[in-house]
């Protein structure tokens, strides 16, 4: 690929004068790559791209100053995401993409503890600074629609009706003060679209915030076709101002991308591109099940012995380090009893990970250093894929279903179980529901299972019930605010189950494809380590239930159809009866051919007429009138 030389010298001389003004940021940048083998053959890969801005000035009002003493430089930090905070008032802003479902059972607890990972769907949560209430709306809006923008996602459609303010679910990050402003205050704003397909289109504009775009480093990992792939993904942002050793503000923005990829269905794309069921002679059945057969099989997690590359999973090596990197670049590889690692590049220096000098111990995980020019790869060997390092249980299990039928009633199940036999567990649970299910209160019960006992609890009850905040719904206004504190003894299984009536909407309230249902906004639960001095919940644990499908009634969309068509023909043929009687004129035969020839007569005069003004000879014109009186004279006898 060729380029003209004027260009080639400008993206050179663009380049370096971009690299040099990012090199002399008081700024840093790090990545890492995080690899944890889980059963089955699947792997859980975590990147995190950490970005550190110049050192702030907080002004006295409620928003930032970039640079130093007002100096306008971003340096490493996107500035399109510093000009939507800033233009904003954000003072802390997260936002989470996620698609799949998270097996707690098999994979144990949530990466990060369930802090980055969001709901099915897109999901978003910022403090807002202002002066008012009204204003911290506004601005939440404003900020949601330029996000919507800026990551192509459908952030805009969450208006007040997908809005929560001020759930206690929700503790800020950061210890930073606003400023000298008294009046100026946070308010917290939450907003969910469990509807949302996450897709390439979100990626991509999530890639570019980083540094190096994508193109070197860490990040060129991550590609589309693979991410989309996984069995569960999530990607999350998250900025938040810190506080430095040097008593200095800065801005803290990171990006963190969590998938599960299934390692045979990666090494399987090798061979068939195109994935279609493999014949009955390769599946790996259990025969030892009483109802095998050769028409029945039960699979087996996959085989034993397995080895697999880092470009088998994510379809290409690391392309180098990247140069804006003045962090940590690394790769962990989570401990697991006998995998065994080469890392290698295409310089050919195949030395196995003990020997490597860009090794190095980080606790019980082992880092591999990316090399600073050359493309890096890992590969990975087992003999028993069954022998891995389960990760920790989580603290509590959560799950939520519908119950009832027909299309004017239902009801919301809930299942907390605190697998825990000596301590009890303090947890928040949240739910928003639209405003179109309507539930009913007074219909709560709550049943607690302990071992083989099942006891009634009444929502009086301190010793299960520690808080209740309720805020009912107002029909296209706002949906409905539960939110539970809730003290779960050791091994035992709290149910807490709800009705609620379903409302008719306007034809115009229902999507295109109404029949498929509605989504439900996943809950929240949230477990309470401790509560701070500042009178701050603190989570240790945060995880989220799965989305509902809500049936709505749902009117005939084809009689609106058939009345539109039935009209129009109505009007087409009153209309067309009515002009026609308006405008045509009845006469008799002979009497329409007289007419005719007088009309043919007019014509040849007016042609007459025009051509003596032209300058034409008077005879010859007279001359083909006669001739045409003639004929018709002729066509008569």
């Amino acid at each position: 690929m060729r380029f003209k030389t004027s260009w080639s010298i400008a993206w050179v001389l663009g380049l370096s004068l971009g690299l040099a003004g990012a090199l002399q940021s008081g700024g840093s940048y790090s990545e890492n790559l995080d690899l944890t083998p889980l059963p089955r053959n699947s792997v859980l890969a975590t990147f995190q791209f950490d970005i550190l801005s110049d050192p702030i000035l907080i002004t006295g009002n409620d928003s930032f100053d970039f640079g130093l003493e007002g100096l306008l430089h971003y340096g490493l930090f996107p500035r399109s995401v510093g000009q939507i905070v800033k233009s904003t008032g954000t003072h802390e802003l997260h936002l989470r993409f996620t698609q799949g479902w998270w097996d707690s059972e098999l994979w144990g607890s949530l990466p990060n503890g369930g802090k980055s990972s969001g709901g099915t769907g897109v999901e978003a949560w910022a403090w807002i600074a202002a002066q008012s209430e009204a204003e911290a709306q506004d601005r939440w809006f404003k900020l949601v629609n330029a996000l919507s923008g800026l990551f192509c996602a459908s952030l805009n459609f969450v208006d007040a009706t997908k809005t929560t303010q001020n759930p206690m679910s929700f503790t800020p990050d950061s210890k930073v003060p606003l400023g000298s402003t008294s009046s100026t205050k946070l308010s917290l704003f939450h907003g969910a679209l469990p509807r949302e397909s996450i897709c390439t289109e979100n990626l991509t504009p999530f890639v570019k915030l980083l540094p190096c775009k994508g193109k070197v480093g860490l990040s060129s990992l991550l590609d589309g076709h693979r991410i989309f792939d996984a069995k569960w993904q999530s990607m999350s942002l998250d900025f938040v101002p810190v506080r430095s050793d040097t008593d200095d503000v800065r801005l803290h923005m990171v990006q963190r991308v969590e998938v599960v990829l299934d390692v045979l269905r990666a090494l399987q794309r090798k061979i068939k591109p195109v994935p279609d069921p493999p014949p009955i002679d390769q599946l790996h059945c259990d025969t030892s099940k009483p109802y095998h057969s050769g028409s029945s099989c039960y699979p087996l997690p996959g085989p034993e012995v397995l080895d697999w590359k880092l470009s088998d999973l994510f379809g290409s090596q690391v392309e180098g380090s990247c140069p804006l990197v003045n962090g940590i670049e690394s790769i962990k590889r989570n401990p697991a009893n006998n995998y065994s690692i080469c890392s290698y590049t295409t310089a050919d220096w195949n030395v196995h990970a003990n020997k490597n000098t860009s090794v190095f111990e980080n606790q019980d995980k082992k880092c591999f250093g990316l090399p600073a020019s050359d493309r890096f790869d890992l590969s990975f060997s087992t003999s028993n894929t069954s022998s891995v390092v389960k990760n920790d249980s989580p603290p509590v299990y959560v799950q939520r279903s519908m119950t009832g039928r027909g299309q004017q009633h239902g009801g919301i199940q809930i299942i907390i179980s605190n697998p825990s036999n000596s301590q009890p567990v303090q947890v928040s649970y949240l739910e928003t529901l639209p405003w179109f299910m309507k539930p009913y209160i007074h219909t709560l019960t709550t049943l607690l299972t302990t071992g083989t006992s099942v006891s009634q609890v009444s929502i009086e009850n301190d010793n299960v019930f520690n808080k209740i905040l309720y805020r009912p719904f107002l029909e296209r206004v706002r949906g409905t605010y539960l939110e539970l504190t809730l003290t779960i003894p050791p091994a035992s299984v709290l149910t807490i189950s709800y009705d609620f009536d379903k409302s008719l909407l306007y034809l115009g309230e229902y999507p295109p494809d109404a029949n498929r249902g509605f989504d439900v906004a996943p809950g929240i639960l949230a477990v309470i380590d401790c509560i701070d001095h500042d009178n701050e919940r603190i989570f240790s644990y945060v995880t989220r239930t799965s989305s509902l499908l809500l049936a709505l009634p749902t009117p005939d969309f084809s009689m609106p159809y058939n009345v539109i068509i039935f009209t129009s023909t109505v009007m087409a043929l009153a209309f067309g009866t009515i002009y026609n009687i308006l405008v045509r004129r009845f006469v008799y035969e002979e009497d329409a051919e007289d007419e005719r020839q007088a009309n043919r007569l007019k014509v040849f005069k007016k042609i007459s007429s025009f051509k003596a003004r032209l300058g034409l000879s008077k005879r010859a014109s007279d001359k083909d009138v006669t001739e045409q009186d003639d004929d018709e004279t002729k066509k008569k006898k």
